[in-house]
């Protein structure tokens, strides 16, 4: 009777599921409205020389002023620049959270236009932190990433960049593999390969001498012709070598004239397992020929001191150049000695740490997504790939805005909660990132079909060589011989 009260109080399955299409279509409904203010880039107030729009936001008048200064971090920010240094244009991921933040929170903004690249105060003047201390802007826009020195005088929102450090190295060039005619076999195959052709030549040449001795005390003499094949180390040899290179069974004669169980027992186990081995090594080995040999200079940040020649560069100032130099041990002080020794290992502009790396030298550190818009920038630029990412990352952090001490850091969060709920932060990074999978690829994708290269058969060409060699010295040996 309860279950029945309860049942009658309840709506039907068909309501609940129109309630529930109701409400998904309300979000959908939503988010794309609020998919569309992001895109359009809504502002209000003067523009810059240029046309560029420093100062917007909703023209609400109970609604917050706040000033904004900006750190240059492509594809978080880009700011284009003219000759006379006025900005052209501004965009990046950091662009499209001001105009979010500022629509969902309702607040005005200003950029004020400095050119500085660094937060923390440096030889080369104040940083951007200065701004935010002194009071002459409330925010820090782009991806400041948080460190422990930095929180202790500002505060951070819940970041819109999670990623980790990764490292710029020159793209590796294919190189001759002479060792390709090995690598299908590990080693410990081709020692039981030479073991077992050895015990093979052995057993043959032994069988033989056995049967030879046999037939010997036997009336009929004929038979001991049967006998002859192995007794000779040289035929056993022969035989056995010429089953593996796949020169035919017989090998000469074969075991067809060979009348003996003993025999045709060994030489069939000795060709069944010829088979699968040539078989697996002529299967295996065409994908060692046909695919480029690519040896990068570096796989991860941990190999650099194996490598005394590779340097790494930074941006001075920024988070690499204070997480290196702030270390006390570990590779990170090793890296930390290296600017400390070498102070032109800093660079003032990007650009400087990547021609740096073009030369092949240095490896440039930096956020993966910003490193890998660089990479791509430069593809689109040269049309080729100069550049490549390190395989293994390194130091997961979080970067965004960086607000006051005073300022109130759940105002921020809220929004950019909802930013990444609505997976808006995703679709800005997309975007804005120049394509670089080209580039990134170890293997060689400009062209859709791989040809057997003279690099790639380099070591069967050195093998022929050396065999070459060895035949014209048996001549000689032998010519010197028959002469005596």
């Amino acid at each position: 009777m309860a279950s029945w009260i309860v049942g009658c109080m309840l709506p039907s399955t068909t309501s609940i599921g129109r309630h529930l299409t109701l409400s998904v279509s309300l979000q959908s409904v939503i988010l794309l409205s609020l998919l569309i203010i992001c895109n359009q880039q809504i502002c209000s107030g003067y523009e810059a020389e240029g046309g560029v729009q420093l100062r917007g936001g909703p023209t609400n008048n109970n609604s917050a002023y706040l000033r904004f200064v900006m750190l240059h971090l492509p594809p978080v920010l880009i700011v284009t620049r003219n000759s006379s240094n006025h900005i052209t244009s501004l965009g990046g991921i950091a662009m499209s959270v001001l105009e979010w933040l500022s629509h969902t929170m309702n607040f005005r903004y200003e950029i004020i236009p400095d050119n500085i690249y660094s937060v923390e105060n440096n030889a080369a003047g104040k940083g951007l932190m200065s701004y935010i201390l002194e009071g002459r802007a409330e925010v820090i826009l782009g991806g400041i990433v948080i460190t422990a020195s930095r929180f202790q005088k500002l505060n951070f929102p819940y970041p819109f960049v999670i990623g980790q450090f990764g490292l710029v190295i020159p793209k590796p060039s294919s190189e001759v593999d002479i060792t390709a005619v090995w690598k299908p076999f590990q080693g410990q195959i081709w020692t039981f390969l030479v073991v077992s052709m050895g015990m093979t030549i052995l057993c043959l040449y032994g069988i033989s001498h056995c049967i030879k001795d046999y037939m010997t005390n036997k009336e009929n003499k004929n038979e001991l012709t049967h006998g002859k094949l192995f007794e000779d180390i040289g035929r056993a040899f022969q035989y056995v070598f010429g089953v593996i290179l796949s020169q035919g069974l017989l090998a000469q004669g074969g075991t067809s004239r060979d009348q003996k169980l003993t025999i045709r027992f060994l030489a069939g186990a000795w060709c069944t397992a010829c088979f699968v081995l040539v078989t697996a090594y002529s299967s295996v080995l065409i994908s060692f020929v046909t695919s480029p040999n690519y040896k990068p200079m570096i796989q991860s940040l941990y190999d650099i001191p194996k490598n005394p020649k590779v340097k790494i560069t930074v941006n001075r100032g920024w988070s690499p150049d204070l997480l290196f130099t702030n270390a006390e041990d570990g590779i990170f002080k090793y890296l930390g000695d290296q600017l400390r020794n070498e102070p032109d290992l800093r660079c003032s502009e990007t650009e400087q740490c990547m021609e740096r790396v073009r030369k092949g030298s240095s490896a440039y550190v930096q956020e993966y997504r910003t490193i890998k818009n660089y990479v791509g920038e430069d593809l689109k630029k040269t049309g080729h790939c100069d550049f490549t990412i390190a395989k293994e990352l390194f130091f997961s952090f979080g970067a965004g805005l960086a607000i006051s001490k005073q300022a109130d850091v759940e105002y921020y969060n809220r929004g950019m909660l909802k930013a990444h709920e609505a997976g808006f932060v995703d679709l800005w990074f997309s975007r804005n990132m120049a394509d670089a999978s080209r580039c990134l690829n170890q293997r060689d994708v400009t062209s859709e079909k791989q040809r057997v290269t003279l690099g790639g058969l380099s070591g069967a060409f050195l093998a022929l060589g050396f065999g070459y060699g060895l035949s014209i010295l048996s001549f000689f040996g032998e010519f010197i011989f028959r002469r005596r």
